[in-house]
């Protein structure tokens, strides 16, 4: 007997669904492209449980007559293509005709639509990808699709998806992919019981104001250009909208929104000179091609094309960005979002009506408060126990990187625990190392993630004691948040109060901050809550710990920077501060605080030995 055989369709399109529906977001992604391809002017996406229970796309678009509708959830049955030269012209987003079919294998679903113009409509129900039932619907115009319970039958599927605040956060991304690329067409997004987006038609500036917040409309650059068969054109972002994670760079191909690692690296090419490592600029870009240019059928979600002249391509976006960049100049960028501000240090903040009276004779902060974060102007107990805390790396390999400090210490000739250090030698340089001899040479720290180490541990262990103390804020910061990190800051709200933060909501994706930790410079506030935002989003798929995501941002963000200008007095404490955390040799995202030069390696420089 045979080894091999044929699959029948039910498992066919079992297996089909694992490559096109792989959570809710994508569901909802294949049913919008239908609804687009429908000619639909508006499209309103309901959600249930993050997507899980419930997800449903209506339209007004051209919608099906009965014998269309029952064709539609047939494998490989499609609209857009009749040979293979229409395969190489594709202009619709969706073509292949495999989702319908996918979407209806792992879930209940329930399709009604009606054809323009006629009298009647159609209801159809299909479950697991077994026809349930057709009959007669009062005209509605165009197509409602529901797909109720995804995976209830393939539930080793349904156990890999993520919370319900994940998975709503896709489907908000999915949206807003679409809605940037089509202004002129209303979106509506329901989450339960809660209107997320109302994006009335309007123009692609006012449609990125409102998706994000009305703070980007100013800071945009509008972007024409065209180079023999490409056309480029949208929007790009000024310095003041550069964040410090990746998605907010949005790049479609004939109105389809494509991940590319070239374009983007194309993209920070003609921002070269304006970014630093860790840094992203805001772009959202279309890019028309003659359709046989490009191969957009060589990922299973359409995600992902492939350019017949790549080379040319990415040299035409890099010279397109960096020639419209140059109107840059004229916009003066928000220094306050990328400097601290020292409070004490600026007459035009100490007069300002947010200072108290007796603010006025308050004395300078001493390096105690500066480097704790703490409302304290003592040092602590030299003898003070700090817990161990456990944190997570992008490597996560904690077993490693207690060996490479061990063999550190043990080259350095530094005691952690029983080491003098109160009469230390210390040097600033280039107002971002700090240098100090130790008994095998000498060591080089890292100003910025010395102080981010110690904040870390500080907040970590918050976590678990009293909060820590708040300042207020006389006039609160109102902070306007896009729809996806006003939900991010719900998640990690209530650690983010550990550390001191008063945050209110105040509106739609809104938020005022009320009061900041005790110690931290004021002015600042709005960026450090993005970039604590930001840091959670970009490495919270890497972490496994909420608690260190947050503490971790916090630190980053809150920490001195490379190129203040420290005491020797400061420097000093600072030192002796990160020998008594649990791990002074790496900040808590893996990079190196100290670095070793023993006096044997400054001998062979020198040429001694």
């Amino acid at each position: 007997m045979s080894k091999i055989r044929i699959l029948n369709e039910q498992l066919t399109n079992k297996i089909a669904a694992g490559e096109v529906v792989q959570q809710p977001s994508s569901l909802i992604k294949e049913l919008v492209e239908n609804s687009i391809d429908a000619n639909a002017t508006e499209i309103i996406v309901v959600i249930q449980n993050g997507g899980k229970t419930l997800c449903e796309v209506v339209d007004n678009g051209d919608g099906m007559s009965e014998d269309d509708l029952l064709l539609a959830f047939e494998r490989y049955a499609t609209s857009k293509i009749r040979t293979v030269d229409d395969l190489l012209e594709i202009k619709s987003l969706g073509f292949r005709g495999e989702a319908l079919a996918s979407i209806a294998a792992v879930s209940r679903v329930k399709a009604i639509s009606t054809l323009k113009d006629a009298n009647i409509g159609y209801e159809l129900q299909i479950e697991g990808g077994n026809f349930r039932d057709i009959k007669p619907h009062s005209p509605k115009p165009g197509t409602a699709i529901s797909v109720h319970n995804l995976f209830f039958n393939v539930p080793a599927r349904r156990k890999f998806l993520k919370s319900k605040n994940v998975e709503y956060r896709k489907v908000i991304d999915v949206i807003r992919n679409f809605s940037l690329v089509h202004p002129r067409i209303h979106f509506i997004l329901i989450h339960g019981t809660r209107e997320v987006f109302n994006l009335r038609s309007q123009s692609r500036k006012e449609r990125i104001g409102q998706v994000f917040s009305q703070e980007y409309k100013s800071n945009l650059i509008k972007l024409d250009y065209k180079r023999g068969p490409f056309e480029l054109n949208g929007y790009i972002g000024n310095i003041n909208l550069v964040r410090a994670r990746r998605g907010e760079q949005f790049f479609y191909v004939n109105n389809r929104f494509v991940t590319d690692r070239l374009v983007n690296f194309a993209v920070s090419e003609g921002y070269s000179g304006l970014l630093s490592r860790g840094e992203y600029p805001f772009y959202c870009l279309n890019l028309t091609i003659p359709p046989g240019e490009v191969d957009v059928n060589v990922h299973p979600t359409k995600m992902e094309v492939k350019f017949s002249n790549q080379s040319a391509l990415i040299n035409t976006i890099k010279d397109a960005v960096r020639e419209n960049l140059k109107e840059i100049t004229a916009i003066a960028p928000d220094l306050q979002k990328f400097s601290p501000i020292d409070y004490y240090s600026q007459p035009s903040i100490k007069q300002s009506a947010q200072i108290r009276p007796d603010d006025e004779v308050r004395p300078k902060q001493t390096q105690t408060q500066f480097f704790s974060g703490k409302n304290t102007y003592e040092k602590p107990d030299d003898e003070r126990n700090y817990t161990k805390t456990q944190h997570y790396t992008q490597q996560g390999d904690m077993e490693r990187w207690a060996e490479r400090a061990q063999r550190f210490t043990e080259r350095s000739g530094i005691e952690k625990e029983n080491q003098d250090l109160s009469n230390i030698q210390v040097y600033q340089v280039h107002k971002r190392y700090i240098i100090s001899q130790v008994a095998t040479g000498l060591v080089i720290i890292d100003q910025h993630v010395a102080h981010e180490r110690i904040l870390f541990e500080e907040a970590v262990e918050s976590f678990s004691k009293e909060a820590w103390k708040t300042q207020q804020l006389l006039f609160p910061q109102i902070v306007e948040l896009s729809v996806t990190d006003m939900s991010s800051l719900l998640e990690i709200l209530p650690f983010v109060e550990k550390l001191g933060f008063r945050v209110k909501e105040f509106g739609v994706n809104t938020i005022a901050v009320e009061g900041v930790p005790a110690g931290m410079r004021w002015g600042n506030e709005e960026s450090i809550i993005k970039d604590i935002i930001d840091y959670y989003q970009e490495y919270g798929k890497k972490d496994t710990s909420i608690q260190t995501r947050v503490a971790a941002a916090y630190a980053c963000k809150a920490a001195i920077k490379s190129g203040d200008n420290l005491t020797a007095q400061e420097m000093q404490y600072l030192v002796e501060r990160l020998f008594k955390t649990s791990e002074p040799y790496y900040c808590p995202h893996g990079r190196p605080i100290i670095v070793n030069l023993t006096l044997k390696e400054l001998d062979k420089r020198f040429e001694r030995i």
